[in-house]
């Protein structure tokens, strides 16, 4: 039987892809951060989400989401929330787009009320024209 002529290549080859796959890969973001509760569908290369707060009131809970605008140029951003209940299931359905202009480098304000007391938490959903990917 006579050895495979180009194993150390091919072990080199694996080894390689394995590394990029575990380049690739992020970690799940930290339960509490922003990152546990923005939803990208791509990177938007001038608009991020730099606070977010959520408080309850009067049995509804509030949420503040403050966008800033890295760019010269004015960014169009849309947004929506996706309120949950506690297990995790969407409550009050799916909204519809906002659309909201963020000047050249400053900062938005987003408010919302979820649409029902049932709602303990939510997701903020975020795309813009910049994306790298398609808008909804």
């Amino acid at each position: 039987m006579r050895p495979f002529k180009n194993a150390p290549l091919a072990v080199a080859l694996t080894a390689l892809s394995l590394l990029s796959a575990c380049a690739s890969h992020k970690p799940p973001p930290h339960p509490g951060s922003i990152n546990a509760k923005v939803e990208q569908p791509s990177e938007m290369s001038y608009l991020q989400v730099t606070d977010l707060r959520a408080v309850k009131r009067n049995h509804l809970l509030t949420v503040q989401a403050e966008i800033n605008n890295s760019d010269s140029n004015n960014q169009q951003l849309y947004y929506r929330f996706k309120w949950l209940d506690a297990g995790g299931f969407g409550v009050g359905g799916e909204e519809a787009w906002k659309p909201v202009l963020v000047y050249a480098y400053q900062k938005q304000t987003l408010s919302a009320v979820a649409p029902s007391p049932q709602v303990t938490d939510f997701r903020l959903v975020v795309q813009s024209p910049d994306n790298t990917g398609q808008l909804p």
